[in-house]
């Protein structure tokens, strides 16, 4: 009786492919971790030179913006806020008409639409944003309702009262003034320097009461009176902001 072969799980004609190893398994997945350590935070840091490039490009659009407004009020830059209490002991002339602060009085003259905060779809959707600002903050409870976020005016720039309206041509040396630069606060003002704060009342964790000089990679982006725009580190922003006009 002729003998019956063994049963074989391989196909006629096909070779199978040896498996890994564990140790060839573990290899792989260490090089794997590897290369995501390496790539992750470069990616992170291309990103962020994106944001900062569009928040270069935003305060370009924003110096427009003040100065077409001016071309339209009598050679008048906005006030940085409309307060009620204000109105009635200041000349109607000098207040902002919108009854807003400067970045909704410029609002029609930017290049976009300035949306809600909570309505935004991208962190470069609108002029009226600091993209790193959106990054950071663009999920905070309580936020969605913000029209601006993320830029202040220079207080030096405006006139004594922030209520009033001012015109840009006392300015003495537009080229190292500040107009609007990186803020968590519709204002600017700082002499001596900035403090960090735990948080405030509206909750912005690690945040500087007046100023922000360190959202683009330890600088901040600043617009200045002539148009350009420079990121400058704390002390070098803080020693202009501190001159006199």
């Amino acid at each position: 009786m002729p003998r019956v072969p063994p049963l074989s799980s391989s196909r006629p004609g096909v070779v199978s492919a040896p498996a890994f190893t564990l140790i060839e398994l573990l290899t792989v997945i260490a090089i794997i971790g590897v290369l995501a350590a390496i790539l992750i935070p470069v990616v992170g840091r291309v990103r962020q030179s994106a944001r900062t490039a569009h928040c270069t490009k935003n305060l370009h659009g924003v110096g427009a913006a003040f100065h077409l407004y001016a071309a339209d009020n009598k050679g008048l830059f906005p006030a940085l806020r409309w307060r009620s209490q204000d109105a009635a002991s200041l000349p109607a002339s000098l207040l902002n008409p919108s009854e807003k602060g400067w970045q909704i009085e410029i609002g029609p003259y930017l290049a976009r639409e300035v949306k809600t905060f909570s309505g935004l779809k991208a962190e470069t959707d609108t002029y009226a944003f600091c993209p790193e600002y959106v990054s950071l903050y663009r999920n905070h409870p309580g936020w969605g309702q913000h029209n601006t976020g993320g830029y202040g005016m220079n207080v030096k720039t405006g006139a004594s009262n922030w209520s009033l309206r001012s015109r840009p041509a006392q300015i003495r040396n537009p080229s190292k003034t500040i107009l609007v630069g990186d803020s968590v606060d519709y204002f600017i003002d700082i002499g001596t320097g900035w403090k960090l704060d735990a948080g405030d009342a509206d909750g912005k964790p690690g945040s500087y009461t007046n100023g922000d000089p360190i959202r683009h990679s330890g600088k901040a982006a600043y617009l200045f009176h002539d148009g350009h725009v420079s990121l400058l580190s704390p002390e070098e922003s803080a020693a202009l902001l501190a001159e006199p006009l």
